[in-house]
């Protein structure tokens, strides 16, 4: 069982749209997705030249790290 009053606001919004079924073990692109900060930096993998700085992550579980503007767009981006 998911501790909901540990969640970061994101993914508690996320929790509640989505449910809490395999919360943090099973995560794909048809649950709802939300995105987070990180404190380590790589580089971004859409060609920008800049540092990641933030994780898409769905189900609680991390997909892919980008620039913030990468991933706020695979966020809104509808499931393929």
């Amino acid at each position: 069982m998911v501790d909901l009053n540990k969640l970061s606001p994101a993914a508690l919004k996320a929790a509640m749209r989505g449910g809490t079924t395999a919360w943090g073990w099973v995560g794909s692109e048809d649950h709802v997705r939300y995105a987070e900060p990180i404190t380590y930096r790589r580089k971004c993998w859409c060609g920008c030249g800049k540092r990641s700085t933030h994780i898409g992550m769905a189900n609680g579980v991390a997909l892919l790290s980008g620039c913030e503007l990468s991933v706020r767009r695979w966020v809104s981006s509808p499931p393929c």
